[in-house]
């Protein structure tokens, strides 16, 4: 007997995923060219690049501990996460980074300017998140919406979450370690 091939989405499935995945790569370089723009420093740019793709692979370690698979609406909602990811990052560096020019060693620059933003980027991140909390609590009484966006709502709380994690965890230990600060000569 031969098996015959009805109808294959495979190639539909690819398409698809492939039509998300180069734009979000193609946001991330946008996004560290608009940061070396405004930082003028390679080295921060390069932090907060950093922060990027490991947000991203928290994230989607996340997403599979808790049984999501990668469809549109997932990484439609990584891509939009992707586009907040920086933010949190952005403020703690630019606070270590006020702190190194006062004359702070590096490493108390980094625990003094991360604990100084803590506060108020978590309240900046959970703002955003209870935005997205009603779809995820309420998804059996929204019916076919509270289904349909409950992937999309679970990933932006994901990477919003990761991002301040690493904005809080991750920044300022590669802060202490790698931002220099020029001295000018007078």
């Amino acid at each position: 007997k031969e098996i015959i091939d009805t109808d294959n989405t495979t190639d539909d499935i690819n398409n698809t995923i492939n039509q998300v995945v180069q734009p979000s790569l193609e946001v991330i370089v946008l996004a560290v060219v608009v940061l070396y723009i405004f930082l003028r420093s390679f080295k921060s740019t390069f932090i907060i690049a950093l922060s990027i793709p490991l947000s991203v692979l928290i994230t989607l370690c996340l997403m599979y501990f808790c049984g999501f698979s990668i469809n549109m609406m997932t990484l439609s909602g990584l891509l939009l996460g992707i586009g907040m990811l920086v933010d949190n990052s952005i403020v703690v560096l630019e606070n270590i980074f006020s702190y190194r020019e006062r004359d702070a060693k590096p490493e108390v620059a980094a625990v003094l300017g991360a604990e100084e933003m803590a506060g108020s980027i978590t309240a900046s991140t959970l703002t955003t998140v209870c935005i997205f909390l009603p779809l995820i609590m309420f998804q059996q009484k929204i019916g076919m919406m509270g289904q349909l966006f409950s992937s999309f709502a679970f990933t932006i709380v994901f990477s919003l979450l990761c991002s301040l994690l690493v904005a809080i965890a991750f920044v300022p230990v590669i802060s202490s370690k790698y931002l220099v600060i020029e001295k000018s000569s007078k």
